[in-house]
């Protein structure tokens, strides 16, 4: 390959990653105003039970995650030639996850209305119902990653984001129900898998849908998703356990700024993901990783420098005993990065040997937080203690990983 081709490569690569990043960026931003908006046309008894089940949302969304895990891997490791086929295979497999997950959730979905005490069956309904077209727009989003299609990619993300958080703010506003909320949610959901598929569906149309191991592999992918989420969200409930509530409080503000950092290097991951699938991966992986440390390096110093500013545009002047300690959030932020990079970087080559590390992670927090929890400073050391060594951990394997071959034959062979 020629000079003038790598540098062309990159170029397409860094305007693709901004085009990514701005679209996740709308949708963050969106996220925020939604739960503010709930917060305020909600009774606090409602947004208690609108939180929870959005909780719940995260939770099964780790499928969708999964889902475009690996229907992106696959794709990417598919010869062009048969490329459409796996594509359709991609798109079938999407459709049965999404409906196996929603037929689970309607299963449980009693015993969520019975322990989060919701009054009407329709609200745990629609929960339930909401996993299809998540799922779904899991596997777009996974299709346009394994084309390496960035503005499309990046399209796909604003049909996740904007349709459902805008028609769950209208119905906020103008109903301000709990099952208002949920169904703002389940509709611009709806919608936005509609638009995905308009979206991706002239990448599968033409191809003829094989024997795929996709379905199979799901599973695997969903539980590595699902061992980072409660590693990296465990801490704000032992905080809620553990903390009074004032302190709860404080630490609830400390991880807002967490997760902004978390959320920053996000697009690193996604636009890394298809690279780190075949012959590339040695190289992405070593740039993915510098990248995400630096903005992480950035983030903190920012906060380090500027705290006072920062906690007043984040929570008010109310929480400005919390300046001191951004700084500390942010490195569990810029640790949670890199640990989110690391595990999609192994998802990609099937490598589940940092998935035991991150549960005895989580259980490492939950004895050292019930022993020392006098105060919000102390939980967010132990917090970063733990991250930041699992994370070293992952980025170690990850490193050693970085010349595994490229993936042959992941359509049949699984």
């Amino acid at each position: 390959m020629s000079t003038e081709d790598t540098a062309s490569g990159t170029q397409k690569l860094v305007g693709g990653g901004l085009l990514v990043a701005v679209a996740l960026g709308i949708g963050q931003v969106l996220a925020y105003a939604q739960t503010l908006v709930a917060a305020r046309t909600l009774t606090p008894a409602q947004f208690g039970a609108f939180s929870a089940l959005l909780a719940l949302l995260l939770i099964g969304n780790t499928v969708a995650l999964a889902t475009q895990a690996v229907a992106a891997r696959h794709i990417v490791a598919t010869d062009p030639a048969d490329r459409a086929d796996e594509t359709a295979a991609a798109w079938r497999t999407t459709l049965q996850a999404a409906a196996l997950t929603a037929a689970f959730w309607l299963i449980i979905s009693p015993l969520i209305g019975f322990a989060l005490r919701l009054d009407s069956p329709l609200t745990y309904i629609l929960l339930a119902l909401t996993f299809f077209p998540l799922t779904v727009m899991g596997g777009a989003l996974g299709i346009a990653q394994g084309q390496e299609l960035h503005a499309r990619l990046s399209a796909v993300y604003l049909a996740v984001g904007v349709p459902k958080t805008v028609v769950t703010i209208a119905l906020l506003l103008t109903l301000a129900t709990l099952t208002a909320g949920m169904l703002g949610i389940a509709a611009g959901t709806a919608l936005g898998a509609l638009i995905c598929w308009l979206l991706v569906r002239g990448q599968f149309r033409s191809g003829t849908a094989r024997h795929s191991t996709m379905l199979r592999e799901i599973p695997a992918a969903a539980y590595a998703m699902l061992a980072l989420f409660a590693l990296t969200n465990l801490d704000i409930v032992l905080g809620r356990v553990f903390l009074g509530e004032d302190e709860a409080g404080q630490y609830a503000v400390g991880i807002i700024i967490a997760k902004v950092v978390t959320w920053l290097p996000q697009f690193v991951a996604v636009m890394a993901y298809a690279r780190m699938v075949d012959a590339r991966r040695g190289r992405t992986t070593l740039v993915g990783l510098g990248v995400v440390a630096g903005i992480g390096a950035i983030c903190t110093l920012f906060i380090w420098a500027f705290p006072d500013l920062v906690v007043s545009i984040i929570a008010g002047p109310e929480y400005a005993q919390m300046a001191d300690l951004l700084p500390l959030f942010a490195l569990i932020g810029a640790c949670g990065a890199l640990l989110q990079f690391v595990v999609f970087g192994l998802v990609a080559i099937r490598d589940r040997s940092l998935i035991p590390v991150i549960w005895a992670g989580c259980v490492t927090l939950i004895g050292l937080v019930a022993v020392w929890h006098n105060s919000v400073g102390q939980v967010a050391v132990i917090m970063l203690a733990v991250v930041a060594t699992v994370a070293v951990v992952g980025v170690w394997r990850l490193i050693v990983k970085r010349d595994v071959p490229a993936l042959e034959g992941v359509s049949v062979s699984g």
